[in-house]
């Protein structure tokens, strides 16, 4: 027979259909954990770990546990450190209940599934993968829970790497190993992604045409994908989903490629010293005034089109924005003002918004009719669009002037909440409340009358109620109808019948009144989550206004010109310069020349000393296709693109210990990967192939590389080396073209000049 108290046997019963899980168990006011999983939660959290009973086998079981009211604070704690939490919660009144209190895992908290503000960047969008394989094709599907996005892809077999690497997801589920360590990978049955449980999970969440209204009839892996998103979210208890209305099918044709390599060797979004953003692209453009525009800027930088006329559209606007410092500026000012819509509207669909949110959300949709006003003589497509999508949320805005006050407390048990005249019986119950405590106030001032008792105060806790409280000096003045009620050292507290009754009144209407409140509150986000979809485009639109006022603010401040785009595949830059470098340096920044055309200069061999510059102008050069193809405008006093659908970085030396790769076996690898991908439209830039092992052999792999990207890929190369012998291939190849890094002497000492000028280095120290 078990010698678990009946809590302990709850605990392990609910423990039991969470294993793999850390489980907090509600507990009066705490969330308490025990056994193993207090031992780890004191650890991570810096806590304390005690013991309650004793288990069957006569030893103390360990407890830790949190207040509830902070749990927020601790669960971010616990996912950072990479754990998954269950939360099991107390789903009847404790005063209702009749002998134990019912508990149920109401929900499992993983990287993936997160909500909370206090658990998530506001910048960066937070998206849960879900990859299935047939073949060699894949199906992927993102959602982000916190804002309500949902997109979906079907991909060949060897663009995975690159596809993740776009999104960046907290969390993975697939049923087979991936080499990705970008996320927490969760490595589920089969099962969970056959056709039958993906199709019950799209029928359940989209009703049984699922398949012609989200068009996914002849994308198998697509929908089998998403699919399983849907059911794992069901696994973890996060069934609110209402605010995911549509899934977005997008081809990854749309975009160029940037695999992960790219991206961190030209430190787009993280740099490589620490993996903060200063020094990185992103925060070069970081002028976004709202959480949506910054997640919606990350994007595009990380997405740059493809489309001429995509592209052109986005020039257009910020074009627009740039010459025209009046509407720029207005509108800047107004988005300074602007909720994260996206991830406030999840929560009220999640029902976990808080009173003040909603009055947040009022005031961010009161503002669209300012900024449909200062669009309204807009001439750029796009611009004219976006003023199209910012109607008024009239209904919105009026229901919650009507209903919620205009400071409200943090937490709906503070009450207060609901405005005098929205609800009959909350006026009531309110007037009741106010009518009790004036009555406390009177009671107070006549029984210091009457007493003679200066000192007599009315006051209120929550373990005695309302009492009398009278000074140790006064006591000989306390009347015979007080009833004594507690001692302390300088003071007695006393009830009189009278106050007695009044309490039992107010109370009653304060707990009534909190009760009420909270039924309207959820009535309330009820229907605001009805209009989820049209707050949703609104949030879209705001989100890629306030990139295009960024992108023209940073144009205007840096003196950033709009660039042209061209069809035969050149790569023309005047005065280039490097966004990020150039703006450290204010000003002192050594601009170059770039030209790869299809005829004599599609391939540039950059030979120089160290510390002459031949990095930077690769990677300026990459950068500059990403701006110009984001939408921006680019760091150079011309440009004329041709635009790039790959674009590969190999640069910098490294190893990946993790993967037990050396750094000769990183670059092999990532050379591998570029010489098997690139195309005639792809940009490639490389520095110091073949570093990373015996100069003959590395000068012998330089050389077949340098050929097979000339010869066979045909891409627009730039090539940094050391061997200076490679040089000579400018001779034998017809469109390979030799500069260098000009040098002076000076007194006996090398200068750098930071100069690309035709020819090869005449001397390689």
């Amino acid at each position: 027979m078990s010698k678990l108290s009946p809590l302990m046997e709850q605990y392990y019963r609910e423990k039991k259909l969470y294993p793999d899980t850390l489980l907090l168990f509600r507990v009066g006011d705490f969330y308490e954990t025990f056994a193993e999983d207090a031992v780890v939660v004191a650890r991570d959290l810096n806590i304390t770990l005690t013991s309650r009973q004793k288990d069957d086998e006569g030893n103390k079981i360990p407890l830790a546990g949190v207040p509830y009211h902070a749990l927020e604070v601790y669960l971010a704690k616990l996912i950072r450190a990479g754990h998954k939490v269950a939360i099991c919660d107390q789903v009847e009144d404790p005063k209702l209940a009749k002998g134990l209190v019912k508990r149920e895992i109401t929900r499992v908290v993983t990287p993936g599934t997160i909500i909370e503000p206090a658990l998530l960047d506001e910048s960066c969008n937070n998206f849960l993968a879900s990859v299935v394989q047939d073949g060699g094709r894949m199906g992927l599907a993102f959602v982000d829970v916190s804002t309500g996005e949902f997109l979906t892809t079907e991909i060949a077999g060897e663009r995975l790497s690159s596809e993740l690497a776009k999104f960046r997801p907290a969390e993975c589920i697939a049923s087979f190993p991936i080499d990705w360590q970008g996320s927490s990978l969760q490595t589920l049955d089969e099962a969970a992604f056959s056709v039958e449980s993906t199709s019950a999970a799209l029928v359940n969440r989209f009703g049984p045409d699922w398949r012609e209204q989200q068009r996914l009839a002849d994308k198998p892996l697509s929908a089998r994908a998403c699919g399983a998103i849907l059911t794992y979210l069901h696994a973890a208890h996060f069934d609110a989903l209402g605010h995911l209305h549509d899934i977005r099918i997008y081809s990854a044709a749309e975009f160029m490629v940037l695999d992960e390599v790219t991206l961190r060797n030209l430190e787009i979004l993280r740099n490589i010293r620490d993996r903060s953003r200063r020094g990185t692209l992103l925060e070069f453009l970081s002028r976004t005034k709202t959480a949506m525009g910054a997640r919606t800027l990350a994007r595009w930088i990380q997405m740059p089109l493809l489309s001429e006329e995509a592209i052109t559209r986005r020039h257009f606007a910020v074009e627009e924005l740039n010459n025209n410092s009046v509407l720029r500026e207005s509108l800047t000012e107004e988005l300074k003002g602007v909720c994260d819509l996206e991830r406030l509207m999840s929560r009220v669909s999640c029902d976990s918004a808080s009173p003040k949110e909603l009055v947040v959300l009022k005031s961010t949709l009161a503002r669209l009719p300012v900024m449909q006003g200062i669009l309204e003589n807009a001439a750029a497509p796009y611009l004219v669009e976006l003023q199209g999508l910012l109607g008024p949320c009239e209904e919105i805005v009026s229901l919650l002037e009507r209903s919620i006050v205009e400071d409200p407390p943090t937490h709906l048990r503070e009450g207060g909440v609901i405005k005098d005249g929205f609800n009959t019986e909350i006026d009531q119950l309110h007037s009741l409340l106010r009518d009790g405590r004036g009555w406390m106030a009177r009671l107070e001032s006549s029984e210091r009358e009457k007493t003679g008792i200066k000192s007599l105060k009315i006051s209120y806790n929550n373990v005695f109620g309302y009492y009398l409280e009278i000074s140790r000096a006064n006591l000989h003045l306390v009347p015979q109808d007080y009833i004594r009620k507690q001692t302390l050292a300088n003071a007695e507290r006393f009830i009189t019948p009278e106050l007695k009754e009044m309490e039992s009144k107010v109370l009653s209407a304060q707990e009534r009144s909190i009760s009420l409140e909270q039924e309207i509150f959820a009535g309330l986000c009820k229907k605001i989550a009805a209009e989820a979809r049209t707050v949703q485009e609104r949030a879209a639109a705001l989100a890629k206004l306030d990139v295009l006022v960024a992108l023209a603010n940073v144009a205007a401040e840096s003196g950033l010109v709009r660039p042209q785009f061209n069809r035969d595949g050149k790569l023309f830059l005047r005065a280039a310069k490097h966004p990020v470098l150039d703006k450290a340096m204010r000003g002192g920044f050594v601009p170059n020349d770039v030209l790869l055309d299809n005829d004599h200069n599609r391939f540039i061999i950059l030979t120089g000393p160290n510390m002459a510059g031949k990095s930077t102008f690769l990677r300026q050069n990459a950068l500059i296709a990403i701006l110009a193809q984001m939408g921006s405008f680019v760091p150079a006093r011309r440009a004329r693109i041709g635009v790039v659908d790959r674009l590969f970085s190999r640069v910098g030396a490294a190893d990946d210990l993790a993967r037990g790769r050396s750094t000769f076996m990183v670059e092999m690898v990532e050379t591998a990967a570029i010489l098997n991908q690139a195309g005639t439209r792809s940009l490639v830039i490389l520095d110091e192939i073949g570093r990373g092992t015996a100069t003959f052999d590395g000068l012998s792999i330089a050389w077949a590389t340098i050929e097979h990207l000339h010869e066979n890929n045909r891409c627009r190369a730039l090539f940094a080396t050391h061997y200076h012998e490679l040089t000579a291939l400018a001779a034998r190849l017809p469109r390979l073209f030799n500069a260098a890094m000009r040098v002076k002497e000076w007194q006996g000492d090398v200068v750098f000049l930071h100069e690309v000028v035709p020819g090869a280095a005449t001397a390689m120290p």
